[in-house]
């Protein structure tokens, strides 16, 4: 291991890291309901994110704790997740306000409170260019097969000797799919749509024939299994996979344009697919704000043997916030050319694992969609995006899985990345990833080689590790190989499974300020460090924050006054030092971290008293302000001149 290294940030003044070490305190380690307070409770961020106004998701420990936020917002079930722990209410009133009303509650049994997020299609990029299709081919069996420029490029036949994805099953969590398709029809198992909570049966046409907008889903799934041999059309990487539709995309009846379900019925659709036999889950959407029900499925199916592929996104930004695609043990992919090069829209990250071909790709598209949308008037058309190049590596997994059926999501994760073709810059590289998949070279790897796969836990706690601190960004960040997000859950712990053994710098940073859990709400509370681990083996690290806060009040006439802290939750009395007209009170070590009100008490009642002064947290100094009216006793003293708001102090 490296020797330690610790950067301080708005007056950090301590931190304690233990190796391979857990908080023995229930708040942190989740064993009562001590660590659920809303102290602890992850509110998930809404600045600067789209949401569903009236949605809200609670993760729970305890379901009745559930039952009483219904009570306190006079809100309605949406959909019950009983394996992921979390409900999804509807609201009467916008989620803001309902954080507004919960920030305030004790809410024990309750792990996390988030908004459902609005998240799109990796919008694919269409072309017209009908001299690539030529109605007659000299294939007979696979008419348009010639013009799949991909499959030559990732050496398909060559794989097709080893693995043609028989007895694997692929979910495409996307829009509905025509499974009627000629070249899909009889590729179909039973799917799921999570929003109306029904099966789709398999080869259904399940999409809007007057949508043209909503054709995606079956260009994705005939990239991964479109016949062969059928004397129709193309050929699927994985033609012998089989295609679990999960709806997730849903036109309007207006039949324009299309809309997202929601981050609940997502997780609904990941569970389902998953308890329903996918060995695969392959997702061409995405977007900001960090979920953790998405989170929580993603585990659950990475947990259960499932991979987790995703687009990187069309932007082109060098970024590591695009969600499914930056979270932990996800296979996230960028797009390739023909000349192997990264096309100029594929979003760049230091998540990016692999890049597979995402421009010009020959695909299904519903036959209702063939006059306007395809190629000759064909059900088939050219997009790109990597959209497209999502399926192809999603195609690839259902190959390994055939070859090895007890492969774990981490080794599959290695075999491509390890074989794939080397592009852009030597090396990783944040655009490519390891580079473009090789379906030839990867059929012949043993996974066994790759067994060395990490589950990885970073705890972090108040100075006194009492309280665990939620809505904290933890980073682990190395030299060679994408890096990897995640954030401190109600519990304090960020949870990385399925990593590569490696030697990383993990960062923490936060509470994010704009992150409605946060027990913070100002910049100056925010934290950051820095420190250098060694990983392998499963194992874990504790961090410990450490703040300095210091109040300096002057009372503008003497008097009797004591100045107090005050426990947020309990009302309860922590710490109080008497003064007659100035004071400088020190936030005791002894006392947990937390938020507290600060207050001025009086005995006397007579007459008006102003407190002016500042609070010195982290190193910097923040006016403060407070009144007592002539007849009460004590006052709030805070930055918004008496309001109540209270500081928090790790």
């Amino acid at each position: 291991m490296r020797a330690l290294k610790i950067i301080l940030l708005l007056g950090l003044i301590g931190i304690f890291l233990a190796s391979c070490a857990k908080f023995s305190l229930d708040a942190v380690d989740g064993t009562s309901g001590s660590g659920t307070t809303s102290g602890s409770v992850r509110f998930g961020e809404l600045g600067g994110y789209e949401v569903f106004e009236n949605r809200l998701i609670v993760g729970y420990e305890d379901r009745a704790a559930v039952d009483r936020i219904i009570e306190q917002l006079d809100a309605e079930v949406l959909i019950e997740l009983p394996k992921l722990k979390a409900v999804s209410l509807k609201l009467p009133i916008s989620i803001s306000e309902a954080y507004q009303v919960l920030k305030k509650l004790k809410l024990e049994g309750v792990r996390y409170v988030e908004p459902s997020y609005k998240r799109y299609l990796v919008e694919p990029v269409k072309t017209h260019d009908e001299i690539l299709l030529s109605p007659s081919s000299e294939s007979s069996e696979d008419p348009y097969y010639p013009h799949q420029w991909a499959l030559r490029t990732l050496k398909a036949e060559e794989a097709w000797e080893k693995a043609t994805g028989e007895g694997i099953v692929v979910a495409v969590v996307d829009t509905p799919i025509d499974g009627e398709h000629p070249d899909l029809i009889g590729q179909f198992v039973t799917g799921y749509d999570p929003e109306l909570g029904v099966e789709i049966p398999p080869d259904t046409d399940y999409e809007d024939p007057l949508n043209p907008d909503d054709d995606h889903g079956s260009h994705v799934a005939g990239i991964i299994a479109a016949k062969r041999g059928n004397g129709e059309g193309i050929v699927g990487l994985a033609y012998n996979a089989k295609i679990m539709p999960i709806l997730i995309f849903r036109g309007y009846e207006s039949h324009s344009g299309y809309y997202y379900v929601g981050d609940e019925y997502v997780a609904a659709g990941i569970t389902w697919a998953v308890d329903n036999g996918a060995d695969v889950l392959s997702n061409s959407w995405g977007g900001g704000g960090y979920s953790q029900l998405l989170k929580d499925a993603i585990d659950y199916a990475i947990e259960n043997g499932v991979v987790f592929v995703a687009a990187a996104g069309n932007e082109h930004t060098d970024q590591h916030w695009h969600y499914p695609s930056a979270y932990p043990g996800v296979i996230a992919v960028g797009a390739s050319t023909a000349r192997d090069e990264i096309v100029g829209f594929s979003s760049r990250g230091d998540y990016l694992s692999v890049a597979a071909p995402g421009v010009n790709v020959l695909s299904c598209i519903p036959r209702a969609s063939a006059e306007d949308g395809g190629v000759y008037g064909t059900p088939y058309a050219y997009w790109g995006g990597t959209s497209m190049a999502t399926p192809y590596v999603s195609a690839l997994v259902a190959l390994l899985k055939e070859l090895h059926s007890d492969a774990t999501p981490y080794q599959i994760k290695r075999i491509l990345e390890e074989t794939a073709e080397d592009i852009e810059e030597p090396g990783y590289d944040r655009s490519s990833g390891y580079g473009r998949i090789d379906a030839a070279e990867a059929v012949n790897v043993d996974p066994s080689t790759y067994d060395g796969s990490v589950d990885f836990d970073v705890h972090v706690g108040e100075h006194t590790g009492t309280w665990a601190v939620p809505a904290v960004y933890v980073t682990l960040s190395r030299n060679d190989g994408p890096n990897y997000y995640a954030k401190t859950d109600d519990y304090g712990v960020a949870k990385f499974y399925g990593i590569d053994p490696d030697e990383y710098d993990v960062y923490i940073g936060g509470p994010n300020y704009l992150d409605m859990n946060a027990w913070n709400l100002r910049m100056a509370e925010e934290l950051a460090i820095a420190t250098a681990v060694g990983i392998s083996g499963e194992s874990s690290i504790t961090v410990l924050l450490e703040s300095s806060f210091v109040a300096d009040l002057t009372a503008d006439s003497t008097g009797d006054y004591t100045l107090k802290l005050v426990d947020v939750f309990t009302g309860s009395e922590a710490y109080s030092e008497d003064f007659s007209d100035s004071v400088s009170l020190s936030f005791p070590k002894t006392l947990p971290g937390g938020p507290y009100y600060l207050m001025v008490e009086r005995s006397a009642t007579e007459g008006s008293v102003t407190f002016e002064g500042t609070v010195t947290i982290n190193g910097e100094e923040i006016p403060v302000s407070g009144a007592i009216a002539d007849g009460e006793t004590e006052a709030y003293v805070d930055e918004y001149g008496g309001a109540g708001y209270w500081w928090t102090v790790f």
